[in-house]
């Protein structure tokens, strides 16, 4: 197959429907996610903030599993049209009641709770299906292209949002991504490519053949790991520390907070723009060196005396975590075979989608007891240090199992 650059992949109509799918949805997330924590501050403070996050969390580690089960049993297409209706169609009652003044916290905690309960559906399908739509040398320039598009529609989304919260009835951004959703599955409706699997073996797809696929390649399997480790301890310190940063150490506002953001959502673009433009060879193994940035990113944080430092910070985490996260997928999406593929995207999905809850139990209470600059200092040592080790493992490993190939040609 002809490789091709990021833009080039467009012209395929297929992916083009998906890549407006992925970008429509994402901005209609980028516009509630303004709306549910400013709605979840003014109705339950921090805890009403923190139960939203773990709402929108616990789902991906409870249901991650059978999503990537799903992906492999049943049709993809059909599989993120039906997560997408039903993402949709659980906004609508949350839209109606935000009109009507009558959302209750508990109420918007289960629909986010719902909501990303379908996600877990979706993202696996999405992920295995990607391939077969741009052929797999060309993965990671897509999966850039698709990262740098959705984070720059996130900051237009966010900053949108955060000027018509002063106009507009937070019933209004719900009703935005409802319809965000219904738009989506109407483009993925139209790929012609219809995503189905065919399992050759009578069993059903269990998801132990989804570890025993990423078992003759130990750099997605350990990237993976790493991911969990790193995303957990990043996320963690993130949620909880960066507010507390911005309003107690730099003394700003919640405007301070927004622009730190936007610092983040940039770094991300560049990130995505950087892979879909440049070939990595290594995938998997530069996925785990791409968590070295965080170093001088939460360094930066954890010194950080004025809010453009925390902004330069926020974009080199924004660079690394993005980086790290299109990497490690696109690696899969080359190297797994097909008929696996949806429950190895699963597993990578639920570890990193639930990493950012395990941070919120694990790593974000500390701050009751630590101050911000120093979670931040031992966070910059920390997170580098797990991408390290696991380059050197899987270089370790992959050196033992050329040996004994090597060994095995001889006698």
């Amino acid at each position: 197959m002809e490789k091709r650059r990021a833009l080039e992949l467009l012209r395929r109509r297929d992916f083009r429907r998906l890549y407006l799918a992925v970008a429509v949805s994402e901005l209609g997330d980028a516009f509630q996610y303004i709306a549910i924590m400013w709605f979840a501050l003014l109705k339950g403070g921090p805890i009403g903030v923190v139960a939203v996050r773990l709402a929108d969390s616990v789902p991906a580690l409870v249901f991650g599993f059978h999503g990537g089960i799903v992906a492999d049993k049943w049709d993809r297409k059909r599989t993120m049209i039906v997560a997408d209706l039903a993402r949709g169609a659980i906004l609508v009652p949350v839209a109606i009641a935000g009109l009507t003044n009558t959302l209750p916290l508990w109420g918007l905690v289960v629909a986010a709770f719902l909501v990303e309960t379908a996600t877990s559906y979706f993202a696996p399908a999405y992920s295995a299906m990607l391939p077969a739509l741009v052929d797999r040398e060309n993965v990671q320039e897509a999966n850039g292209l698709l990262g740098a598009t959705t984070n720059a529609l996130s900051i237009g989304g966010w900053a949108a949002a955060a000027g018509l919260l002063a106009i507009a009835p937070i019933s209004t951004f719900f009703a935005l991504n409802a319809a965000s959703f219904f738009i989506s599955a109407l483009f993925i409706s139209r790929i012609a490519h219809k995503g189905a699997v065919a399992i050759a073996s009578l069993e059903p797809p269990r998801i132990r053949e989804a570890f025993e696929a990423m078992r003759p390649l130990p750099a997605v399997a350990i990237g993976t790991v790493v991911v969990g480790f790193a995303v957990t301890v990043s996320s963690g310190t993130w949620i909880a520390g960066v507010p507390d940063l911005i309003r107690d150490v730099l003394h700003r506002e919640a405007g301070g907070f927004s622009i730190v953001m936007v610092g983040y959502a940039i770094g991300s673009v560049a990130s995505g723009a950087i892979l879909a433009r440049f070939q990595i060879e290594n995938k998997a193994r530069a996925s785990m060196l791409a968590w070295i940035i965080y170093l001088p990113a939460y360094a930066m944080f954890a010194l950080a005396n004025s809010l453009p430092i925390a902004i330069a910070g926020a974009f080199l985490s924004g660079l690394g975590q993005v980086g790290a996260s299109i990497l490690l997928r696109s690696a899969a999406q080359e190297q797994v075979a097909d008929d696996v593929l949806g429950r190895v995207m699963g597993v990578i999905s639920l570890v990193y989608r639930g990493a950012h809850a395990t941070g919120l139990l694990l790593i974000s209470p500390l701050f009751v007891v630590v101050a911000p600059r120093t979670m931040f200092a031992a966070s910059a040592v920390a997170i580098p240090l797990f991408g390290i080790a696991g380059a050197a493992l899987t270089l370790y490993v992959e050196k033992r199992a050329a040996l004994a190939s090597a060994l095995t040609r001889t006698t």
